[in-house]
């Protein structure tokens, strides 16, 4: 019997990044659908066991082995000041090469952190801040870009999450040449059947039909565009609510919360426009899939793993129009425009829902498998 592949995974539960963290626990549930043979042994590198059994209990992959994640502590301290300033935090853990250095290990989001001996796979899941640089600080475009600069200076293989991604960097880092894959993600959705519905929406009150919009409360995701077409609609008779699960920053400086907040107050939407908060991954499943649609207004996504989730759903989905949405072709669909308040006004009033079955198990088996392609690839050069 050949022996195992072994791929060291690098698992960060970012509670600041729900994407980052899925996208990990989505890719190792996707290889438990491989060929037994074909199953990797993952060295999992984790902070706490706490995090390396909640990871086992979710995925429910056989062939796991927990590795520690160090922390830096002086970048610990620095990411508090990052936080305060608005900068992403860095991302800076240690791992132990005598354990690794013949394996390759994956997410790698800081070449610059890890040692020459390591296999690495890089992974850039979009580039935003190029897009939207107004969202960002001049010192978390400065470190954004080094860190890119790092992967493609070093020649570093990069794993892209769409053909978008990998576009923006043939376009905005011509002069490098770098090995580069492309790896769309699928999602795997827990197990909710054992929820009730009606007592979820009762614990949330909700009380009326509703649209369901999942991101977080970062301004490219787009929330008052659609808290103003919602505005309008109410004003003509548009009997629904507007649920929305993510969390709205405490803090009374930032001005945009304190801008949806007033927002909200001064036309009296408290009751429409329900913001939930951060809520359990099944409860927030459970109203999504019991919505009458799901509503996307993104500015800008790498790879919208609410998309994913329509799509595992069968649920019908408003989705702004971006190029990445629509190579993620989802099947029960109507795209609008992002920055046009009655396309989506008319989109919401006559498109109605009319969803599609649809196999998605096949897109789940489809990421597992691309990704063992990729090793494989990587591990021949």
């Amino acid at each position: 019997m050949a022996e195992k592949q072994q791929i060291a995974i690098i698992y960060e539960n970012l509670t600041g990044w729900a994407g980052g963290t899925l996208y990990v626990l989505n890719l190792v549930s996707s290889l438990s659908l491989l060929d037994e043979c074909d199953k990797p042994i993952i060295h999992l590198y984790c902070v706490s066991k706490k995090d390396f059994y909640s990871f086992q209990e979710i995925t429910k992959y056989p062939y796991l082995k927990m590795e520690k994640l160090y922390r830096n502590p002086f970048i610990k301290a620095l990411n508090k000041v990052f936080r305060y300033v608005k900068a992403s935090p860095l991302s800076f853990f240690g791992i132990d090469i005598s354990k690794t250095k013949d394996v390759f290990v994956f997410p790698v989001r800081s070449r610059n952190i890890m040692s020459n001996d390591h296999k690495i796979l890089g992974w850039i899941p979009d580039f935003q801040e190029l897009h939207y640089p107004e969202f960002f600080s001049k010192s978390e475009l400065n470190y954004r870009d080094k860190e890119h600069r790092d992967f493609f200076l070093s020649k570093t293989p990069v794993v892209y999450s769409s053909k978008d991604a990998f576009q923006d960097f043939k376009k905005y880092y011509p002069e490098y040449d770098v090995k580069s894959f492309i790896l769309p993600f699928a999602v795997t959705l827990p197990d909710f059947s054992d929820l009730n519905i009606q007592h979820v929406k009762s614990e949330f009150g909700i009380n009326k039909k509703y649209f369901f919009c999942a991101n977080q409360f970062w301004v490219h995701k787009n929330h008052m565009f659609l808290f103003r077409v919602f505005k309008k609609l109410i004003d003509k008779g548009f009997d629904y609510q507007l649920v929305c699960s993510g969390k709205l920053l405490d803090s009374k400086k930032d001005k945009y919360t304190q801008e949806i907040r007033s927002f909200l107050q001064q036309n009296n939407l408290q009751n429409r426009i329900v913001i939930l908060g951060f809520i359990d991954r099944k409860k927030q499943l459970c109203l999504m899939k019991n919505s009458y649609a799901i509503i996307q207004p993104s500015l800008f996504e790498g790879w919208s793993t609410v998309v994913e989730d329509a799509k595992a759903l069968n649920k019908y989905i408003y989705l702004s129009n971006l190029n990445v949405h629509i190579e993620q072709a989802p099947k029960n669909v109507c795209y609008f425009n992002p920055n046009d308040e009655e396309d989506l006004i008319d989109k919401l009033q006559n498109v109605h829902p009319n969803e599609i079955k649809y196999d998605y198990k096949i897109d789940i088996m489809n990421f597992g498998k691309c990704f063992i392609k990729i090793i494989n690839e990587y591990g021949k050069e």
